[in-house]
């Protein structure tokens, strides 16, 4: 474990708001690597999913930067943009 991640262990340890918030940013880097990564699998820019499903490319990027929440409705959009069925799982 780096220096970094024993810090960051520390303080979620110290403080239950701050792991929640490391949670909540975990999960939005998560589904912004999925999204990201499925837009390149299927062989699409940025600009060419944002057409497919009616959003401007700069809403893409935030979703693929962790900038921005995304809907359930909006991966869902994504999902039926490049012909793939959104699955979600608890654990």
């Amino acid at each position: 474990m780096t220096p970094t991640e024993k810090m960051i262990e520390a303080q979620r340890q110290r403080s239950a708001a701050y792991k929640e918030a490391d949670d909540f940013y975990n999960q939005q880097n998560a589904y912004a690597v999925e999204i990201s990564n499925l837009r390149k699998q299927v062989g699409l820019t940025q600009k060419q999913l944002a057409e497919r499903i009616g959003v401007p490319q700069s809403t893409i990027a935030r979703w693929e930067s962790g900038d921005s929440n995304i809907t359930m409705k909006n991966m869902e959009k994504i999902a039926h943009a490049v012909h793939k069925k959104l699955v979600v799982t608890f654990k």
